[in-house]
């Protein structure tokens, strides 16, 4: 069964549902719905601090969009996390079997998380092994309980929807960038850029390798804007966007630099880590979504600076819709933001 995935972030919530047929490289993917809300303004930015007004907001959220963008034939949720609530860290391990790698991890992970044990829950997924040396690279993830349970009950708080699947904001990311690239066993770093946070998800042939978050994203660059010009916040992103010409476009071409270099730095420190594990390490392309993607002239800033292809996501290329139900030009302009709620979206109730 099919399962909407909510993608809420700091300013908007998205929403995807998918119609899948068949399984791993032979699904057939069809969209079945898609939407996008606006959350109330800094009630997600004090999740932990007032987790009741945020889990409110979030079912109300997620109620809306089931209801006005006709999403009704999910019944399943969803959702992921990130933050200073998450960890994501790359550790070296004793070999065991999949099977048996949640309870060993309980032990291993202790060092690496700064949480008491039993106030975390936590799950991994084994990248390689080495026989010769009996160790192996897991990809530990582990989340705050009472988070978890907020996400748990924000859900059910709908009275409609039922949670199916709690994942995080990277790794939907890379499900979206596999399913269009499932065959690629390249090295490609995946950039998202949201209103508050920024992932770098580095790829080594084709796996996630490193993850790194750093809280930058778009805001930062309408928040500028609104200092240095005094107008309003809907100038600012529209000027952002190139909707609407500056008071002085040098000095606003200056700000947006500022913080671009910023990006460009937080992708240079997620590259330098592997390269401290893998000195060969080379970067093929960098592929980048969320709702900062839509920056003018982003992706030909990130080629020229690393020297490598890179281009704007769009989840949805490829993807069969109702051209009487979904318009062409919307479905490309809003994909690269879409790009987490659709790598949810591919997520199904009889994997977990």
């Amino acid at each position: 069964m099919s399962v909407i995935g909510y993608d809420i972030g700091t300013f908007a919530a998205k929403a995807v549902l998918l119609n899948i047929k068949g399984k791993d490289n032979s699904r057939q993917v069809t969209l079945a719905g898609l939407g996008l809300s606006q959350m109330p303004p800094g009630v997600m930015s004090q999740w932990e601090e007032q987790p009741i007004p945020a889990r409110t907001a979030m079912s109300a959220a997620m109620r809306s969009l089931l209801k006005h963008c006709k999403l009704t034939s999910g019944k399943f949720a969803a959702l992921s996390l990130s933050g200073e609530t998450m960890i994501i860290k790359k550790i070296s391990m004793p070999i065991v079997s999949q099977k048996e790698l949640r309870s060993s991890l309980a032990l291993e992970a202790e060092q690496y998380i700064p949480y008491p044990i039993n106030e975390v829950i936590i799950d991994g997924h084994i990248l390689s092994t080495d026989e010769r040396n009996g160790q192996m690279s897991v990809l530990l993830v582990a989340a705050r309980k009472e988070v978890v349970y907020n996400c748990i009950q924000s859900v059910s708080m709908t009275k409609v929807l039922k949670p199916a699947v709690i994942d995080v904001d990277a790794l939907a990311f890379y499900n979206a960038f596999d399913f269009q690239h499932s065959d690629a066993r390249e090295n490609a770093a995946l950039v998202d850029i949201g209103a508050s946070l920024m992932h770098t998800t580095v790829l080594y042939e084709g796996m996630p390798h490193t993850i790194k978050e750093e809280s930058i994203g778009g805001q930062r660059i309408t928040e500028d804007l609104e200092d240095t010009f005094g107008i309003s916040p809907e100038d600012a992103e529209a000027v952002k966007l190139g909707s609407l010409q500056a008071p002085n476009p040098v000095e606003a071409a200056e700000v947006v630099d500022r913080v671009v270099s910023n990006w460009k730095a937080a992708v240079e420190r997620a590259l330098e880590a592997v390269r401290a594990e893998i000195p060969e390490y080379r970067l093929n392309r960098i592929v980048i979504a969320g709702g900062s993607a839509r920056l003018p002239g982003l992706s030909e800033e990130f080629q020229s600076h690393f020297g490598v292809q890179a281009e704007i996501f769009n989840p949805f290329k490829g993807v069969k819709y109702n051209a009487k139900k979904f318009d062409s030009a919307y479905i490309d302009y809003i994909g690269p933001q879409m790009t987490v709620s659709f790598g949810l979206a591919l997520r199904k109730v009889e994997t977990l």
